[in-house]
Parts: C-alpha cells; structure tokens; sequence
C-alpha cells in the first residue's frame, strides 16, 4: 500500500493495482472565512496550498472515496473538477444523493458487510464526530450532519488497512481494530475544535489510547496543519510522540509526502 498525503484528509492510496482519491478538497489557500464557533483564533482556510495541480489529484484514480459530506472532504472545487462519471464511494444513500445532485452518475453506497472492486474488499466501519452531547449542538446551528464513516481496505498480498475517518477514539473503532487485525490505522489526527465541543476528531489523547490498545500498529497521521479549528500541529504531535515513546508507531506525512505499509 502506499499513500500519498496531499492535504486535510484528501490522501491518495495505491492499493492492490487500483489508485483511490481520498475525501477530495481542492479549495485554493484561504479561500474560505474563518470557521463559526472555532475553537482559538479566527483563521481563513485551507491554511495551507495544494502541494501538486489538481489535474495530477483528479487523474489516474480508479475511485473516489467521500468518507462523508462536510466542506473539509468533498468541496465545489472538487465537484467541478473531478469527472462527471467517476466511480464514488460514499458512506450512505443521504451523502449519494447529494453527490448525484452534483452530476455525478456512478455513486455508490459502501456496506458494512463489505464492497467488491475489482480484487479489493472496503469495509465500511463506524465514527463518533464528537462527543454527541456537546458537538450536535454546533452540527446543528451549521445545518450539517454528524455522521461520517471510516472504511478498511482488504486484498491479496496487501497489508490490511483502516481510514478511521473523522472520529475520536472510542468503542467502535476499538471493535473494528479487533475485528480486522490492521496491519495499518490512517487517523484524522488535528484534533478540531469549536468552542465548547471538545474534540471532534483524534488528538493526542485518542491516538495515545489507540497505540495502547494495538501497540503493533502502524498509526498514519492525515488532516493536519490546513483546517481552521485545528488545534494540533504536526509539530505539536511529533513533541508528544517522542515525550512518550511512540515515535517509532506513528508517520505524520507532509503535504506532498508518499509512503509505503508492506503486509
């Protein structure tokens, strides 16, 4: 497997001969205001540029991947920039038909109980956006859904892979970890904030409680250093990592980076 991070939680993954685009957002630098309610200081976003052309990202993909339909993984940017009869894999009919509405006509829903493409199996798996008592309140005054999903990438002489999605550490994702052994774990990692959620994706206490509970994983790092109420850098991660020894489990890749998990 091999995974090209390009920036927030769009990532390209290379994986047994097929090429998949991960949660496409193609907005310019700062293009879009501050986030409403953020935790911390106002900041436009994306922080940061694409590292490469957006020809080079919506090429060559076999499928496109929306985990789930917020601003942050599938933009306008991307829906006029991908083709309109590209294969994508969305988490549930609600994220399909907004898709669809977009012009897109090859859209399809990923299953718990597995999707077949070509020699590949994805699994669709579960998130918690949140905790839901104090996140709902602000998904709800952005007229925005929770829900999002992860997925687990199965295939012959490929390492098992979990894209954990927007999500904290929580039982679910510690059942999907025990039900696929992953010889990998991809984690949304900026731990975002609004003012009063708490985290509503992975942070250093989540990826620290998922390294203590399969220490043997490998555990990547996406979504970093780009989004408006991020509140963990790459660096700030990297300075935790090493206070507690878990450097050597964890790859935090730069924009542009590629790397490789053998089986």
């Amino acid at each position: 497997m091999k995974m090209t991070q390009i920036r927030l939680a769009t990532a390209k993954i290379s994986y047994a001969g097929k090429t998949f685009l991960i949660d496409p957002m193609l907005a310019p630098q700062n293009f879009y205001p501050p986030i409403p309610l953020a935790k911390g200081e106002p900041r436009n976003w994306p922080m940061v540029p694409l590292p490469c052309a957006v020809e080079e990202i919506v090429n060559g993909n076999d499928a496109v991947i929306v985990t789930h339909y917020h601003i942050d993984h599938f933009d306008e940017f991307a829906a006029k920039a991908l083709p309109k009869d590209a294969k994508i894999f969305v988490q549930d009919e609600y994220d399909a038909k907004i898709l669809r509405g977009f012009g897109f006509s090859d859209v399809e829903p990923l299953k718990a109980e597995g999707t077949s493409f070509g020699s590949i199996t994805l699994y669709k798996t579960e998130c918690l956006h949140g905790c839901i008592e104090t996140t709902k309140p602000y998904a709800d005054m952005a007229g925005i859904r929770m829900d999002a999903s992860g997925l687990v990438f199965t295939g012959e002489n490929e390492p098992t892979v979990y894209l954990a999605g927007d999500t904290i550490w929580y039982e679910g994702v510690a059942k999907t970890l025990d039900k696929f052994a992953p010889q990998a774990v991809i984690v949304n990692g900026a731990d975002a904030q609004f003012a009063k959620s708490g985290s509503i994706i992975m942070g250093t206490k989540d990826i620290s409680a998922l390294h203590d509970y399969a220490p043997t994983v490998q555990i990547i790092v996406s979504h970093m250093d780009a989004v408006g109420h991020a509140t963990l850098s790459r660096a700030g991660l990297r300075s935790f990592a090493e206070g507690k020894s878990l450097a050597e489990m964890l790859i935090i890749p730069e924009d542009g980076e590629t790397i490789s998990v053998e089986k």
